[in-house]
């Protein structure tokens, strides 16, 4: 074909051609400014979750945590609070003899007290025997009921056991007894002897009528008289009782 003899159709030709090359083009740079624009969409939403799921994984620890620490808390604070009582109770200076002792032992150390004077108003011996009193038995008869002493000194003892108290008891020279020194038990002690201060002396039986320092056992003597009769309460350096001494003083 003669192109120079129709100008026409080959200007429509190009024109052509190029309208559909810049259609091309045009449709492509659509294509990626769309594809862009999806890519940055899909990145902005799984950028969006991703941090969203880690603000949530953030508060659930944050709350786990809180939660841990609110159920920790309670029972050690608890427990530190009953460790400083117990602590204060035990280191407390102004503490007394009586605060290791509970109610049933105290009053039990009272009666001792209380029978010891009881007793003692008659001359009688504290729970060594009904039968002996001082002024009255003779060592024969002691000797004859309980048998003779571990130990026969200036006194004869008798030593308890199984709970009993022992007992130290001295003659005169015509084997009269005059005095009977009550020791208290080992076991238990605090329930007799043990349990005794000069403040229940006080309370129970009045300020003595003499007290003496005894300056080789470092000890002090609260004596009360009954009569014919004289008991001492004997305290030692913690102001607890060591011993007991009845004698007859007619």
């Amino acid at each position: 074909m003669n192109m120079k003899k129709y100008p026409i159709l080959m200007t429509m030709i190009m024109t052509g051609g190029l309208v559909a090359c810049s259609a091309s083009t045009s449709n492509e740079t659509d294509n990626a400014s769309q594809q862009e624009s999806d890519n940055s969409v899909q990145h902005d939403t799984g950028t969006t979750a991703s941090d969203q799921n880690h603000d949530e994984d953030q508060t659930a620890e944050d709350k786990q945590h809180q939660s841990d620490e609110t159920q920790g808390s309670h029972p050690s604070d608890q427990t530190s609070e009953s460790q400083a009582d117990d602590n204060k109770d035990q280191s407390d200076p102004k503490s007394s003899p009586e605060d290791s002792i509970d109610k049933e032992q105290k009053q039990m150390a009272i009666d001792t007290l209380n029978g010891l004077v009881s007793d003692g108003k008659k001359g009688k011996v504290y729970h060594l025997n009904d039968k002996f009193f001082v002024g009255k038995t003779m060592q024969t008869d002691v000797f004859n009921t309980i048998g003779k002493p571990e130990l026969q000194d200036t006194y004869d003892r008798y030593t308890g056991s199984m709970g009993q108290a022992s007992y130290d008891l001295r003659y005169n020279e015509k084997g009269l007894l005059v005095e009977a020194r009550y020791l208290g038990t080992n076991v238990e002690r605090q329930t007799n002897l043990g349990g005794i201060t000069s403040k229940d002396l006080v309370e129970q039986l009045g300020n003595p009528d003499e007290k003496r320092t005894l300056k080789e056992t470092k000890q002090t003597s609260f004596i009360y008289e009954l009569g014919n009769y004289e008991i001492q309460f004997v305290m030692n350096e913690k102001d607890i009782a060591d011993h007991v001494n009845l004698l007859f003083v007619s």
